[in-house]
């Protein structure tokens, strides 16, 4: 190659270089920044004008901790005014700046984020993070029921604060001290009943969650500075909690649901809620549901279904939640059995359901009757079917929470173990209600609390009812037997019987009433 042709070819490149240059030259952008003053101490601080933006002075600070750049119009906050564009307007807007510096700058110390929110969005922000949480798999996060209750007690928070638009950093610290007497207020000026204490407490731990979790997780408030949130937790024994249910109460219950519930009738009750008898002697009755239509079947299905339900769990002890849970799939013949016990008793596998332990157990109980009995009325009958399931449905859908806590109620009306409230009304405002002539707390739950009293009382050691029921002898021992003494006189004679002898004398001193004066 001689010189004269690299010479050529470097002239080709060059030229080439520079054609690419002139094609992506970069076109001159306007300038945002004019007339800059830096901040002292600080490089990465400073203010200018915005000639695009009116002429209006701007301080620019770089957070390093948040690696977050920020451009913030200048304001006389005395006045609300921004600094003119003049030299004399330069050094005020200066002076301001540094102000605003100083503030940002102390917020990035103490680990507070500069940027805030409302607490409308703040409210909107944890709402969303707890419906992420919703799962069907135990202990992998909450129920859909859970987070509806979070909707709620948020709800009553916002209607507390009464401004979605407050900013976050300027509620006081002691707004929520008088949350809970401005909650039985309301809940009086709505008609409601007087929420319990424990009712409180929890809307307010929810409450201080929120503001932890996301306000001061994300760096809008500190520990320091959010509200102080203190609530007083009610002693164990004012906690309202579910009782059991006597011998003689649940006997009512069974034979009341068998004679009248599922035939869809009910005994005619005066004004004064006593059941009334005919000349014969038999207890008065009136149908309330029929056969006629497709819902009318369906419900007396649905009562069938539910008595069975109750059978249930009174002979497994198992809890609603798996019940609810429980599928055709889930039930084993038990082959340590013979072939005619094999007929009464089964094995359960039971579903874990999202509370209490959360554990998928196996159990063994005399329910096969009862299951061949559901199976009468239920048309969903594949092994992956849902055992309670809504008739009324082409497709097998579950029983709604209203079926079962609706239901429990008029078993226990029915039985005369409580009466319908004044303000009780089906399919109006909050449904059916009901008052509990004894003063206890029961649901469906009390079912599997009787359950365990029962065995317990039946002489089944201890540990095999543990172990049956998925629960621990020492929370047995706390939480479900209860002694009663006037019931175990056969229990507490066992091994004495020849040394336990009648008195001579009488026994008319016992309950009498005191009437002496011994001055």
């Amino acid at each position: 190659m001689t010189f004269s042709e690299t010479n050529y070819d470097n002239k080709d490149n060059e030229n080439y270089i520079e054609e690419l240059k002139r094609k992506y030259k970069k076109k001159p952008t306007k300038t945002y920044v004019i007339d800059k003053k830096e901040i002292p101490s600080d490089k990465n601080a400073y203010v200018f004008r915005n000639p695009y933006n009116n002429n209006k002075w701007y301080l620019y600070y770089y957070d390093r901790p948040a690696d977050k750049r920020y451009r913030l119009v200048i304001t006389d906050p005395q006045t609300g005014r921004h600094p003119p564009a003049t030299t004399k307007g330069q050094d005020e807007a200066w002076m301001l700046g540094i102000a605003k510096y100083v503030e940002l700058s102390g917020k990035s110390a103490r680990g507070e984020s500069i940027s805030s929110c409302t607490f409308g969005e703040l409210c909107k922000m944890f709402l969303r993070k707890e419906a992420a949480r919703v799962s069907d798999i135990p202990h992998r996060g909450i129920t859909a029921r859970r987070y509806g209750l979070i909707k709620s007690q948020i709800k009553w928070a916002r209607d507390f604060m009464n401004n979605d638009k407050i900013m976050v950093h300027k509620i006081r610290r002691t707004k929520f001290d008088s949350y809970e007497i401005w909650r039985r207020e309301k809940a009086q000026e709505y008609g409601k009943t007087k929420p319990h204490p424990q009712t409180i407490v929890s809307e307010l731990s929810t409450i201080s969650r929120m503001f932890k979790e996301v306000a001061v997780r994300r760096g809008f408030l500190t520990l320091a500075t959010m509200p102080e949130i203190t609530w007083k937790k009610p002693s164990r024994r004012r906690m309202t909690r579910r009782d059991d249910l006597t011998e003689k109460e649940w006997l009512e219950m069974e034979r009341c649901s068998r004679l009248y519930f599922v035939k869809g009738r009910t005994r005619i009750l005066d004004e004064n809620y006593k059941m009334e008898k005919s000349k014969s002697g038999t207890w008065k009755t009136r149908t309330t549901v029929t056969r006629n239509s497709t819902r009318g079947k369906t419900n007396l299905d649905h009562r069938n279904m539910f008595y069975w339900a109750m059978r249930i769990a009174m002979d497994s002890g198992m809890r609603i939640g798996s019940i609810k849970k429980l599928k055709w799939k889930h039930i084993d013949k038990n082959a340590a059995l013979p072939e005619d016990q094999k007929k009464i008793w089964c094995c359960i596998d039971v579903p874990a359901e999202n509370t209490k332990t959360g554990i998928a157990y196996r159990c063994t109980a005399p329910i096969v009757k009862h299951l061949n009995m559901i199976r009468k009325f239920t048309k969903y009958k594949r092994p992956n079917d849902l055992v309670f399931t809504n008739q009324y449905f082409n497709e097998p859908k579950a029983w709604s929470t209203r079926i079962w806590e609706d239901y429990l109620r008029e078993v226990l009306v029915e039985s005369r173990l409580a009466n319908w409230a004044e303000d009780s009304q089906r399919g109006k405002g909050n449904g059916l209600k009901i008052d509990i002539t004894s003063g206890k707390n029961l649901t469906f739950y009390s079912f599997r609390h009787t359950h365990i009293t029962m065995r317990l009382k039946a002489g089944t050691p201890m540990a095999i009812v543990a172990a049956n029921t998925n629960t621990s002898m020492k929370y047995i021992e706390s939480n479900y037997f209860h002694y009663r003494s006037d019931e175990n006189v056969d229990q507490l004679t066992l091994g004495r019987e020849k040394r336990v002898k009648p008195t001579i004398g009488g026994v008319s001193w016992i309950n009498e009433v005191e009437v002496e004066d011994y001055g």
